[in-house]
């Protein structure tokens, strides 16, 4: 279905770009204005965002702990009626009833890009700022059920329970817990440019050399200032803060930003979606098969700590254009595993869950398989279904799934729908071991 709506998207916004390009239009805000009114009709389609949530795509102003911000917001996907300013068209909505804010571009050039990076980073800052402030003025206590699991996927480590128990993290844990609770809860910010950087490698090299402008210049982007993705073209920078996006490369490598080339239109209404079943709690009718995004690490990220105070760490890859030529034909599969962590997880499913590491499975894997305690829990810790719990390995996620194969070697994951259809594309009969964790 998503991959459907997203063709469907693409198409609406090429048919009114040519209805545009037939007008000689001079002035260039009615140009530009024309253009954010493409991206709101788009995403307002009935095959993009569910009407009977009372989802609405307006233009207008986001008010954040009572201040109306001054920047006027080119387009936002909002919840529930908000109120209309004055006798205009435009909407003023409070921070915690927006989904999604756009800033809109025809052209998306490099000051263009900066001026739209700015002005996103600023309402995250407010809007962050609103956060702590709920926290203590209002007893706010946020669902941080998706971000425990991610930081769980990352680490290999328990999340907190509650938002205030990440006082109890280290420091660089601590403020990578709280970036992705924050790309949890927070809208997404998406910039949207219709045309622009003819290239993969020019989009990602204009990004890199904003961040190290502000780096030179004193100043810095946070995790969370980022924004969630940027289009040019085709061409999509995304955030991989976890809303769906967690891309791991070399064993515990956060690639937090990351760049693809294919459906732009695709890129959009999968962060949208995303954040309206975690807004709302609602499954969404994504049926993507095993079609996964063909990603390009750009930004990899790691929270340091340098003697009282934490901070990011960042390095950028760099590639030549023609080394990020690829097919848009990357497939889901299960985490492959061997006949020694297929025999711990069978000895954690009958221990309600818990592999305990201790001398006792030391020895055990040791004299049955040739390993230890300590290469197996890292090579389930790699899958990243499994996490270590105090002396204990025990499963991520509330429900995982184990198929072993006739060699005694197997597979694992969390994605029975992905899992069962992988399971049909490869010709491999279902036969799952399931293991439905209650402590999460």
């Amino acid at each position: 279905m998503i991959r459907k709506a997203s063709e469907l998207l693409e198409e609406f916004i090429e048919v009114e770009k040519r209805k545009l390009d037939g007008f000689d239009m001079p002035h260039m805000p009615t140009l530009g204005t024309a253009y954010e009114e493409i991206t709101k009709q788009g995403i307002y389609q009935d095959f993009a965002i569910p009407k009977h949530l009372d989802l609405r795509v307006v233009s207008g102003f986001i008010s954040i702990g009572g201040e109306m911000l001054a920047e006027q917001i080119d387009c936002m996907l909002v919840h529930g009626e908000g109120e209309r300013y004055g006798l205009t068209q435009q909407h003023k909505y409070d921070i915690n009833s927006v989904l999604c804010i756009f800033e809109v571009k025809k052209n998306l050039r490099k000051a263009d890009y900066v001026d739209a990076m700015q002005h996103l980073a600023k309402i995250r800052r407010k809007f962050a700022d609103n956060f702590e402030d709920r926290l203590i003025n209002e007893g706010y206590r946020p669902d941080i059920t998706n971000a425990r699991r991610r930081f769980s996927q990352l680490t290999g480590k328990v999340g907190p329970e509650e938002y205030l128990d990440m006082h109890h993290l280290s420091k660089a844990d601590g403020i990578l817990f709280y970036a992705l609770v924050q790309e949890s809860l927070s809208p997404i910010s998406i910039i949207h440019g219709y045309e622009g950087y003819k290239t993969e490698n020019g989009l990602r090299t204009a990004f890199s050399d904003i961040l190290e402008e502000a780096w030179k210049s004193g100043g810095g982007w946070g995790i969370p200032s980022i924004p969630t993705l940027v289009t040019s073209n085709n061409f999509c920078l995304v955030k991989g803060g976890g809303n769906p996006f967690l891309v791991i490369q070399n064993k515990n490598e956060w690639v937090s930003v990351f760049s693809t080339r294919h459906n732009s239109a695709k890129l959009i209404l999968e962060l949208i979606w995303s954040k309206i079943g975690e807004y709302f709690n609602a499954g969404m009718p994504w049926d993507d098969g095993l079609h996964m995004d063909s990603v390009q690490p750009l930004l990899i990220a790691e929270a340091k700590e340098i003697g009282d105070a934490a901070g990011w760490a960042y390095r950028t890859e760099e590639f030549k254009e023609k080394h990020m030529v690829r097919g848009d034909d990357n497939l889901w599969s299960p985490s492959k595993i061997g006949k020694a962590e297929i025999s711990a997880i069978n000895i954690m499913a009958m221990q309600g869950g818990y592999l305990p590491l201790d001398d006792g499975m030391n020895e055990y894997l040791n004299r049955n398989h040739g390993v230890t305690i300590g290469q197996v829990a890292e090579a389930l810790v790699i899958t990243r279904q499994f996490m270590r719990d105090d002396g204990y390995i025990r499963p991520i996620h509330p429900q995982t799934y184990v198929i072993t194969n006739d060699d005694e070697t197997g597979f694992v994951g969390s994605d029975i729908e992905r899992f069962d259809l992988w399971c049909a594309e490869n010709e491999i009969e279902p036969h799952y071991m399931s293991i439905n964790f209650m402590g999460e």
